[in-house]
């Protein structure tokens, strides 16, 4: 491996090591201060860039590592390690020059050099990285651990066969009612019988938020968690209206199809095992064998554009697609990325439904984003956040559907991009509930798990309404278990339906002219994270998505994507 920071490497990756470094950093500092000229600031960027890079990577190999196999007690301590030993002392490093640099009489010159975006994403940084919450942000990295390794190593029986949560998951989509209901069934019951270990550890993790925000002087964790996202263009009043707009002109239409869905399905209302199958849209539950996704997803990206298609390549050459689910892999599928190697790797879930196919679309779109963002020189810059991020990722959804014959017939391809846009109404309504939810809990930080079972029963009939629960109330509130997001990475999924908005208007432009969305997206994609999100979405010719009429206009193209006459038509 030729790397493209820190070339000369220590034997043992060590926290002494990273210490060593950023101290030799920071003692730097004044004597570029005092300097007239902005050179020795420039420099000293440059290294601290570097490191960065080569900090950052070895975290996320070792994050990787583990999601491959959160079994192997070797990857696990390594990890361990970096969570609990290094990051801390990276942190440290970092607030100390974040903090001198957004001081420094030179800053214009880094602002010149990298653009003014890096002030005010390193602005946002501040609070995330003050060194008075590292002992919290630990504690919390390893909590997000024991939910993850949880949900890794829970089985299930459905039909006499033992499987993973993902593969019982998947099947709630057989065309079989015996055969998804109790896969649902198994499913959510697996959450219910094991909220009492993963509810205790939500407690811990929003009592420790709640702490990390009070230390810095906030009531509650909502600013600090929108720092922590980095966002720099709107707070939570802007986003609770985007709800309302949700409110307004999506979840009628999700309630339309809902009624449809039970009509089709011959019962006076929507089960809800019944409703991730649609008997006029959803496909066989093995339409896409695992063993054939990577050749026929590398067709459908040479018909969509060689130049991405290279990636992909690339990709499959080095071993960077984990595709396949299996027991003790973390559940669901993300992208990440080592800025030392300049590479990029994806690892998903696949089991042979419909899903995989979409899903294995979504982490190429990071995956292409990533890889025409290696040129961006600031690592800091190389990705946006993650409500521009999942722009690249919905897009190439929406993008990839000319060609999605690939994967299934022509019949077929038909209601897969149907359905698409059913999902599209559905994402909407779905991350709305879980947004949310999770303003509450934070408001709330003493709430008992019972208050937060009652408050997410309460907003999910706020955005979904039709599927009866009566008998089965339990399920409904075991869905936020299942969310990984809530545990994980707070405020991260709202970032979706903005997104959302933004692939769905990448579509209606690829509706017209092909050429120009294709043109748009790898302009985004080039555009990394240099930018805000409003500001990307302007460059490319988008619309804000707190713009109030956009969410009217798209929900009026989705219906008829949908086969539904507009409202108020």
């Amino acid at each position: 491996m030729t790397y493209k920071h820190y070339a000369v490497r220590p034997e043992r990756f060590t926290n002494e090591f990273v210490a060593e470094e950023f101290e030799r950093l920071t003692a730097r500092i004044d004597e570029a201060e005092s300097s007239e000229s902005p050179e020795l600031w420039l420099r000293l960027f440059e290294d601290w860039n570097a490191l960065k890079a080569y900090v950052s990577s070895e975290g996320s190999r070792r994050s990787h590592a583990q999601s491959k196999d959160m079994t192997d007690e070797d990857v696990e301590e390594a990890d361990r390690y970096f969570r609990e030993e290094v990051a801390p002392v990276a942190d440290n490093g970092n607030s100390r020059l974040v903090n001198a640099l957004l001081a420094s009489r030179h800053r214009d010159a880094i602002a010149a050099r990298y653009g003014d975006y890096l002030l005010r994403a390193l602005e946002t940084a501040v609070e995330p990285l003050a060194p008075i919450n590292n002992e919290l942000r630990v504690a919390a990295s390893t909590l997000v651990n024991r939910y993850d390794k949880a949900v890794a190593a829970g089985e299930v029986t459905v039909e006499g066969t033992t499987m993973t949560l993902s593969q019982a998951r998947g099947l709630q989509s057989s065309d079989n009612p015996v055969t998804r209901r109790e896969a649902f069934v198994a499913y959510r019951q697996w959450f219910v019988d094991h909220r009492d270990e993963l509810a205790p550890i939500y407690d811990e993790l929003v009592a420790l938020r709640h702490r990390m925000a009070t230390n810095l002087g906030h009531e509650n964790f909502l600013r600090l968690g929108y720092a922590s996202m980095g966002r720099t263009d709107y707070t939570p009043a802007e986003v609770a209206t985007f709800r309302q707009s949700v409110r307004r002109y999506a979840v009628p239409l999700l309630a339309r199809i809902q009624e449809r869905l039970a009509a089709a399905h011959g019962t006076p209302t929507l089960m809800p095992w019944d409703s991730s199958y649609d008997p006029e849209l959803s496909l066989p539950s093995d339409v896409a064998p695992v063993e054939t996704q990577l050749d026929k997803a590398q067709r459908v990206f040479e018909s969509l554009s060689p130049e991405l298609a290279r990636h992909f390549v690339r990709m499959r050459d080095e071993n960077l697609i984990d595709l396949e689910n299996r027991k003790g892999k973390r559940a669901g599928a993300y992208c990440t990325s080592f800025p030392d190697e300049g590479r990029v790797a994806i690892l998903c879930n696949s089991t042979g439904e419909e899903e995989d196919v979409r899903t294995l679309m979504h982490e190429m779109g990071h995956a292409f984003q990533g890889w025409e963002s290696q040129p961006i020189e600031a690592v800091d810059l190389q990705w946006p956040t993650s409500d521009a991020c999942e722009v690249h990722s919905m897009g190439m959804e929406y993008l990839s559907m000319r060609h999605i014959t690939e994967f299934f017939t022509e019949e077929q391809a038909a209601k897969f991009r149907r359905q698409r846009w059913k999902r599209a109404i559905d994402l909407l309504c779905y991350v709305c509930v879980v947004d949310e939810f999770q303003h509450w809990v934070y408001e709330n930080p003493t709430a008992t798990p019972d208050d937060r079972d009652r408050e997410w029963d309460r907003i999910w009939g706020t955005y979904i309404t039709g599927i009866d629960f009566t008998g089965v109330e339990s399920y409904r509130s075991a869905r936020w278990y299942a969310q990984g997001h809530l545990f994980q990475v707070p405020f991260y999924y709202i970032d979706y339906a903005l997104a959302e908005t933004g692939a769905m208007q990448l579509a209606l432009v690829d509706s017209k002219n092909h050429e120009e969305a294709l043109e748009k997206y790898i302009e985004l994609c080039r555009i990394g994270g240099t930018m805000s999100v409003l500001e990307i979405f302007s460059k490319v010719g988008m619309r804000s998505p707190f713009d109030g009429d956009l969410m009217r206009d798209l929900m009026e193209h989705a219906a008829t994507q949908v086969g539904l006459e507009p409202q108020g038509a």
